[in-house]
């Protein structure tokens, strides 16, 4: 079991151990040489990932962490290895969660290449607060810097930008969307 933020599993886990993800949600998350973070994929329920427990592949800069509260099935690489030919639907969950991680992966080089970051901070915005009745809580400047493959600094810039238009309230670790519907003009989505 894991809380908001702890790390589910090191570069080093994931290439000798397999984990299905139980409940909760939890973030990909890839860093570069200068400790630069980026969110590369966010699992929820029944993805498993750690798939170098069964060829022995491993990136040194990717690792797991909690996206909120999190249980998740450690599974070693002996094991599942043996596991995935005796129950053929972990292999089947796996080739959906790597469907669903490349998907995403291609949605944001698409993001990344035809939208300018407000968009895409709104859509992002739109996105997490959606489940919440438009309150997204416990979200930081830096964490959706890290989703969206930028500094902080520009994300609060923008945040600022969207208060200044009542498209949003700013507090503490706690984003309001004050008006999803003109949010939803500047991301690109109009089914808000």
């Amino acid at each position: 079991h894991f809380e908001r933020g702890n790390i589910v599993a090191t570069s080093e886990d994931l290439s000798n151990k397999m984990y299905v993800l139980m409940s909760g949600k939890v973030s990909m998350i890839c860093t570069n040489n200068e400790g630069r973070r980026l969110v590369i994929a966010t699992l929820e329920p029944g993805a498993i990932f750690g798939e170098g427990a069964l060829d022995s592949s491993d990136d040194p800069n990717v690792f797991v962490e909690a996206a909120g509260k999190a249980s998740v099935w450690v599974i070693p690489a002996s094991d599942a290895r043996s596991m995935t030919i005796q129950y053929p639907i972990l292999g089947w969950g796996m080739l959906q969660t790597y469907g669903q991680r490349l998907l995403q992966v291609e949605n944001s080089l698409e993001d990344v290449a035809y939208k300018k970051l407000p968009e895409r901070l709104a859509m992002l915005l739109l996105d997490l607060g959606n489940s919440q009745n438009g309150m997204i809580g416990g979200v930081s400047h830096q964490s959706l810097a890290d989703h969206l493959g930028t500094y902080r600094e520009t994300v609060s810039a923008i945040l600022r930008d969207f208060r200044r238009q009542g498209l949003v309230e700013l507090g503490y670790r706690r984003i309001n969307i004050v008006d999803a519907q003109r949010l939803g003009d500047i991301g690109g989505v109009w089914e808000w």
